[in-house]
């Protein structure tokens, strides 16, 4: 019911997806605009939860949207005005109902954890927010656990494969 009344209040507008979208997250579908607002504020929401949106975490977000989604402007746009300082990340959160091709729990909260982590550091209040996120989205502890440890390692596997690639002066 709820998410047949969301849906009737929602502008229409969909994103959608590319090749990367589906090879990375197994997205199968285009995302309904308003529903992807909601997911992108309640991201910023967690990731400033520690009184700043780095630089480096919103560019995070918005490159991962550039890969995610066809001409994803007017939807970063949207997000780039958002004030992420007074938002509440439990309305945020149950404002979110869409019948996702994937487990869109899981997946924001490991891309809440990718953003936090984008400036250098994860700081005890974003890992709150994340924690505090992953009980009002029913998410157990030792998921948020595991996506927390997947995120440094593709961290390490990065940055080991950045230095494979160094050319030795």
């Amino acid at each position: 019911m709820f998410l047949e009344k969301e849906r009737n209040m929602s502008s229409g507008k969909s994103l959608q997806i590319t090749k990367y979208a589906q090879h990375r997250y197994n997205i199968t579908r285009p995302v309904d605009f308003d529903v992807a607002v909601n997911y992108g504020r309640a991201l910023m929401a967690i990731a400033g939860a520690d009184g700043q949106l780095a630089d480096a975490e919103l560019q995070w977000y918005v490159d991962e949207q550039e890969l995610l989604f066809v001409n994803p402007q007017e939807y970063i746009e949207v997000l780039h005005q958002f004030d992420w300082k007074n938002a509440n990340i439990e309305e945020l959160l149950k404002g979110i109902s869409y019948d996702f091709s994937i487990d869109f729990h899981r997946t924001m909260l490991y891309q809440a954890i990718k953003m936090s982590r984008a400036d250098g550091s994860y700081q005890e209040k974003e890992q709150a927010a994340v924690a505090n996120a992953a009980e009002i989205l029913g998410i157990e502890h030792s998921v948020v656990v595991s996506l927390e440890s997947v995120a440094e390692i593709e961290e390490s596997t990065e940055r080991l494969r950045l230095a494979l690639f160094e050319k030795e002066v």
